[in-house]
């Protein structure tokens, strides 16, 4: 139990991520389900608050579309029933997956400056697909740039 102690100390993480660290160290699994139950039940280990921790720190630092998000929460051993339920309360927290999205095509416009001819609009599509978010909502977001191009009669 005391290594588990000084393993949450350092960091939060998972029940199970906190499992591995302790089978890591040459813990018995016996002892280290024991030590991570009991960390549970103390409240010490929260997998549900750890998750909305996790993906609100994300979204705030670097913003992603729902597949990269489930994508980072399986790596950090949440449950996978837990991790819809998880990133809607964190989309939610966060304005929205539109919200996030609008956030993420801000950032790169900031960067890189407007697209305003087909290879700037690919780079950001392309970048934004990279970050996990759908297709059809980078459309729908890119979508002032696409019809502006087209009303100026430039197609791909």
């Amino acid at each position: 139990m005391a290594d588990a102690l000084r393993i949450i100390g350092f960091r939060d993480l998972s029940s199970s991520r906190l499992q591995e660290r302790l089978l890591d160290r040459g813990h018995d699994p016996d002892e280290a389900a024991a030590a991570v139950a009991r960390c549970v039940e103390l409240d010490y280990v929260n997998d549900h608050r750890f998750g909305l921790d996790r993906a609100g720190a994300l979204l705030r630092r670097r913003p992603c579309g729902r597949l990269a998000l489930h994508r980072d929460l399986q790596r950090q051993g949440l449950p996978r029933t837990m991790i819809g339920g998880v990133a809607d309360a964190a989309y939610e927290d966060a304005g929205g997956e539109r919200g996030v999205l609008a956030e993420a095509v801000s950032r790169w416009v900031e960067q890189n400056g407007e697209p305003v001819d087909w290879p700037g609009i690919r780079r950001c599509s392309n970048h934004l697909g990279r970050r996990g978010f759908a297709g059809g909502d980078v459309q729908a977001a890119l979508s002032r740039w696409l019809d502006d191009l087209t009303t100026r009669g430039q197609f791909p």
